[in-house]
């Protein structure tokens, strides 16, 4: 597993619902569009940084950054991070499923769903001195025109800003090619591969002659225009194939903005790991949660109500969980009622981390036995054949007698003995390899198989009886 440490050596159609905790805010909360905010303070008053990514959902490198810093402490000065602006988006890896959020901070119609989020950034920005916008563009970004991947319509590692010297309404002077360039100058001193370094790119947005007219609708313009504060967009290639490198390379500018206008930190960089879950709380029709491991199955009745309560995972944000072919991408802590075996899918943003999956008995109130044959479940009644390949990996899960579990009969696979060689009968759980299986036990099956039996007994006396046909 690789790692990379950032050594901070650089020196609106949804009713707003907010939940607040920790300098935690958190809007839309519970659904696709949800947005989580950070405010952190340091110990000496401060200018204020408002960090964002994701406001495009395609773009790993700005978010999975902008997250590292939600969990900062400062010595001086405070930030405002917002590490998934465009969550819908990041969910589905999409660069904008609804237009591109970065083309409407000029305005938004009241049937947008992008507009409540666009609405809080706006907020977030007054209370800001200084906007950073985290992207992954294409190429890399070259004043001259070198080859196709190489020019000046390019993005990939640069600064941007949408023009050099900017005058406020209030008569203040704002030098963004002078700020610009003394970060990338920190930057790139630590980059040690020349391809990678990051140059000034000036839109010119205001200007006429402009190529990037549809910048004056973007996040940085309105917190340049509007609001009259320093904005900049910084821009790491998506030809660095490797989105971790691209994480690296985003904190390097953060870190270099941060002490370009003085926010000191008081903690060391954060690390950037593979997301992992480890387990899901799973609560059934209101019971207390229950762990479920990733990979492992859940056993419903047709009609259960099954809600996700928590997501245990190496990662405490950017996780969600969705109920495949059930309520929406993100059904964390949505109850939701089970009618057919279904999975549930676990993201760390728009990288799957695990998958548990939901078995449902087939009809309540008769016998069933319940196996997996390599991972996929299946449902016997009583005295019915499944055909599997020789060398398949079975596992009885549970049987299911005259509608319930309570029965106390032992489930007991005829030619099967575990590896210890001591046998009481119980079978389930175990992995059987039916390669492995004691042909004595079989008996003659159709088209040449060999016919196991799994029997639930009671005592020495079988009460039922369920068979497993090896072909090959």
């Amino acid at each position: 597993m690789k790692r990379f440490l950032v050594v901070f050596c650089l020196l609106a159609w949804l009713p707003i619902a907010a939940m607040a905790a920790d300098g935690l805010t958190v809007y839309f909360k519970g659904s696709d569009h949800e947005l989580e905010v950070y405010r952190i303070n340091g110990r000496e008053p401060g200018p204020t940084l408002m960090i964002m990514g994701g406001i495009q959902g395609d773009e790993p490198g700005g978010y999975l950054a902008a997250d590292l810093y939600a969990d900062m402490r400062l010595k001086r000065g405070n930030l405002i991070v917002v590490p998934r602006a465009n969550f819908y988006s990041i969910l589905l890896n999409n660069r904008g499923p609804n237009g591109d959020m970065n083309r409407k901070f000029s305005s938004t119609e009241v049937s947008d769903p992008d507009g409540g989020v666009v609405d809080i950034i706006k907020q977030l920005m007054g209370e800001a001195d200084y906007f950073l916008n985290l992207h992954d563009g294409s190429g890399f970004y070259h004043p001259d025109y070198i080859d196709s991947l190489h020019n000046p319509m390019r993005f990939g590692q640069s600064i941007i800003a949408d023009t050099d010297v900017y005058q406020t309404a209030t008569g203040r002077t704002l030098n963004l090619k002078g700020m610009a360039e003394r970060v990338i100058g920190r930057v790139n001193e630590s980059i040690h591969e020349p391809e990678y370094h990051y140059n000034f790119n000036n839109h010119n947005t205001m200007a006429a002659s402009t190529q990037h007219k549809e910048q004056r609708k973007s996040a940085t313009y309105y917190m340049l225009t509007q609001l009259g504060k320093p904005a900049f967009a910084s821009e790491t290639s998506k030809e660095i194939r490797d989105f971790r490198k691209r994480v690296v390379f985003q904190a390097m500018v953060i870190s270099a903005f941060m002490q370009e206008i003085g926010i000191e930190p008081d903690n060391a960089g954060p690390y950037v790991d593979p997301p992992q879950l480890e387990y899901l709380l799973v609560s059934v029709n209101g019971n207390p949660p229950v762990a479920v491991y990733d990979g492992k199955h859940i056993l419903l009745s047709r009609g259960d109500k099954l809600t996700v309560t928590d997501i245990r995972s190496n990662y405490r944000r950017g996780l969600v969980a969705n109920v495949v072919d059930l309520g929406q991408l993100n059904d964390n802590g949505r109850q939701l009622t089970i009618s057919a075996p279904t999975e549930i899918e676990v993201k760390k943003d728009m990288f799957p981390c695990g998958r548990v999956y939901v078995d449902v008995l087939p009809e309540a109130g008769r016998t069933w036995l319940i196996l997996s044959v390599d991972g996929v479940g299946h449902a016997l009644a009583p005295e019915e054949a499944l055909t599997v390949p020789r060398g398949a990996k079975l596992v009885l899960k549970d049987l299911v007698y005259l509608g319930g579990f309570n029965h106390n009969l032992t489930v007991n696979f005829k030619g099967f003995v575990t590896g210890g060689g001591y046998n009481d009968g119980e079978d389930r759980g175990i992995e059987i390899d039916s390669a492995t299986l004691m042909p004595r036990y079989a008996q003659p099956g159709p088209d040449g198989s060999q016919r196991f039996r799994v029997s639930g007994e009671r005592g020495n006396d079988a009460v039922v009886n369920f068979y497993i046909d090896i072909k090959g």
